[in-house]
């Protein structure tokens, strides 16, 4: 019998009857930077993240963007949740955008969070990726499994191949908020948002003084914080309306 792998969607808080913000992780999938942030969300929101696939033993990576959506959405269905509100950072952000295309089609409007994402395609060196993953890897920990270093970098390479074909065609009538980090790490940013600003007729815009890297970490998560939780909090939208 084949090994029952583990669920797709991972809750990181549940508190009764309340609206569901879903977490698209970064590449490489790691859900430790979504901690924080999910806690700052506690107050007003049930927070979940969706996985990457290809973490867990006896489990391939997704090789492209709608695949990791359309598995996102599925994943979401199969647990009865409808999201209120979609966050990703990242290659996160392109998959929380085919999300909420999606979800558009059926009659659904999530709000949308995008940090330092892009709907074009990625171009890169091979040094770059090299030195990307490696940087994610760090990430793990002083001593990381070394199956969990190879699962990691086999995500990290499928979801860059992912990144290097994707490029977003249709437009969401949501509200979106974007947040580009200030860094030097990437140089897509001025044309991501001129394409974002085309895709989404609804989208505020603004910067965080933060490396990509480091935008999720505890000293830059205040102003993180300080521009999404009023953009996603109920009772500032309805005082709104």
């Amino acid at each position: 019998m084949a090994p029952r792998l583990p669920g797709r969607v991972v809750p990181l808080v549940r508190r009764g009857d309340r609206p569901v913000c879903v977490l698209l992780p970064g590449a490489g999938g790691g859900l430790n930077p979504y901690l924080r942030l999910a806690a700052a969300l506690a107050p007003t929101h049930n927070v979940c993240v969706v996985r990457a696939a290809g973490l867990v033993p006896a489990e391939a990576p997704e090789e492209s963007i709608d695949q990791m959506a359309e598995a996102a959405l599925a994943a979401l269905d199969a647990d009865g949740l409808a999201p209120a509100a979609v966050f990703g950072w990242s290659l996160g952000g392109a998959v929380a955008w085919e999300i909420c295309v999606r979800l558009a089609d059926r009659g659904s409007r999530p709000d949308l969070v995008l940090v330092d994402a892009s709907p074009l395609p990625r171009d890169s060196t091979t040094e770059d990726d090299t030195r990307i993953r490696e940087t994610i890897v760090a990430m793990l920990g002083p001593r990381p499994e070394p199956d969990t270093v190879d699962r990691v970098r086999r995500v990290f390479d499928a979801q860059v191949a992912a990144l290097a074909a994707y490029r977003s065609e249709r437009g969401y009538p949501g509200r979106v908020l974007l947040l580009m980090c200030t860094d030097d790490e990437f140089t897509f940013r001025p044309r991501a948002e001129r394409r974002w600003r085309e895709l989404a007729p609804d989208l505020r815009a603004g910067r965080l003084d933060a490396g990509h890297f480091e935008v999720l970490e505890a000293e830059h998560l205040p102003q993180l914080t300080e521009r999404i939780v009023p953009f996603l909090d109920p009772a500032t939208q309805e005082a709104v309306r």
